[in-house]
């Protein structure tokens, strides 16, 4: 990639392919017009051909001119006659500008690549925005995975979004590039002029009150006048700390095989290893975050949540709130489930809330599984007296014949049901309670003879 300052036709070729070890038939640029973008897009279209590349535009709408640059890099995309996609996001806040607008920019660009089933995802940071990413984690007081800076390469394969179109989660299997993160931008510029490109200025890169543009634009500069070679020995010193980073991903994957279960993660496991070596228990519990897409949380909160776990009784519930997800303790086991929000809560009926839904399988007369007599069930089905309600509270549930009726909560106590799960829909035939699930069919209606249905909980 050094050659880029003197484009021929070799150097072009090689410029993307030499960053993508394995040749993609298609490839995605996240194409924002300005200068850096506009040179990956037209390398990559050098490289790979105009059929096979894809500009994909995100329109944040912060500045006036967002619809005249959308617009332009339409036009771009059609003169050089590759693919083009675009996506209109919305700030949700007026703080944290920068934040927000870079997580609705990636989450935009997955939307993109799934929808035209593309896997390979280029970007155009280079390596003096690695400088400044990485001085911007030092001045946060982040730890080694913060001050690794960008990868060259990653790959999202268990990353979910919601879009606008499906009103779901699409699972993502897409793989991040970036082939010029080891390149100054004087060589883009130096490319860009002798391909005569032509690209944006944005001008909220000169306001320094966003702290990357002070950094950018005061900082780096005077780090490099006080010492030659500077913004590149951050990135090299980057590279240290990853290797140093990837160290301790591996002794926390050696430390969680003895934490991790099934279940979850075992809180007498965690810490026993935590009054071992304090270290080494939080290295593996950001880990365990990390691995479920969660960030890692503050020194602070960390500090919070050690002394809760060292203070709460074996029995007792605990539960933290993290990255709009619950982190639950419940019979000496930690899990995560993502956190409902209010109207999910207040809105117990909904197919969201309730993730599942009844389903009613026939059973051969040879069969001892047990079910409900199919007579007895077509009847009450003709007659229009199978329905599902919402827990209420309260419920009594007869499971075993010749014994008194039991409170559902008393029931899925004695199951190990978790508190969390305990609100899908109960079945019902006309006013009587016949199945709940994770507990059983009603006593009353159960039989292992005969024709039989037998109703299933079946989770989305």
């Amino acid at each position: 990639m050094a050659n880029l300052k003197t484009p021929t036709k070799t150097s072009k070729t090689k410029l993307i392919k030499k960053a993508i070890t394995k040749q993609p038939t298609r490839l995605a640029v996240a194409f924002s017009g300005g200068l850096d973008s506009a040179v990956l897009l037209h390398a990559s279209i050098q490289a790979q051909g105009p059929e096979n590349v894809y500009a994909f535009h995100v329109h944040h709408g912060i500045q006036k001119e967002a619809d005249l640059w959308q617009k332009h890099c339409q036009q771009l995309a059609k003169k050089w006659s590759c693919h083009f996609d675009t996506r209109n996001v919305q700030l949700q806040q007026a703080s944290n500008i920068e934040s927000q607008a870079r997580d609705l920019r990636y989450q935009a660009l997955y939307e993109m690549c799934h929808e035209h089933q593309i896997e390979d995802l280029l970007v155009a940071h280079h390596l003096d925005d690695q400088a400044e990413t990485i001085l911007i984690q030092m001045m946060r007081g982040a730890g080694l995975a913060g001050l690794s800076g960008m990868p060259a390469n990653k790959s999202n394969n268990t990353k979910k979004i919601t879009t606008k179109n499906t009103k779901k989660n699409l699972p993502i299997n897409i793989h991040i590039w970036r082939p010029f993160l080891e390149m100054r931008r004087e060589e883009l510029e130096a490319y860009a002029k002798k391909h005569r490109l032509k690209w944006i200025e944005d001008p909220s890169n000169q306001d320094e009150s966003y702290r990357r543009n002070a950094i950018r634009k005061t900082l780096l500069p005077q780090l490099e006048k006080t010492q030659q070679g500077a913004i590149a020995n951050l990135a090299r010193s980057a590279k240290h700390i990853a290797e140093a980073q990837e160290l301790l991903n591996q002794l926390a994957d050696i430390d969680l095989g003895l934490i991790v279960t099934k279940e979850g993660l075992s809180k007498t496991n965690l810490v026993r290893l935590y009054k071992t070596n304090q270290a080494r228990a939080s290295n593996a519990l950001r880990r365990w975050l990390h691995q479920n897409q969660l960030s890692h949380p503050s020194a602070e909160r960390l500090a919070s949540w050690w002394q809760d776990l060292l203070e709460v009784r074996t029995d007792a519930q605990l539960q933290w709130q993290h990255d709009d997800h619950l982190i639950r303790l419940w019979r000496g086991v930690l899990t995560i489930n993502a956190q409902q929000s209010n109207q999910e809560k207040q809105n117990k009926n909904t197919e969201a809330n309730q993730a599942g839904e009844w389903v009613f399988k026939k059973l051969p007369s040879n069969t001892k599984k047990l079910g409900i007599p199919k007579d007895r069930f077509d009847e009450a089905k003709k007659k229009g007296l199978v329905n599902t309600m919402a827990r209420d509270g309260g419920e009594k549930f007869k499971v075993h014949p010749g014994r008194p009726r039991k409170t559902l909560k008393n029931l899925y106590q004695e199951a190990g049901i978790p508190p969390w799960q305990r609100d899908l829909l109960l079945l019902y035939i006309g006013t009587e309670l016949v199945a709940v699930a994770g507990i059983g069919i009603s006593a009353d209606w159960v039989t292992d003879h005969g024709p039989r249905i037998s109703p299933e909980w079946q989770a989305t």
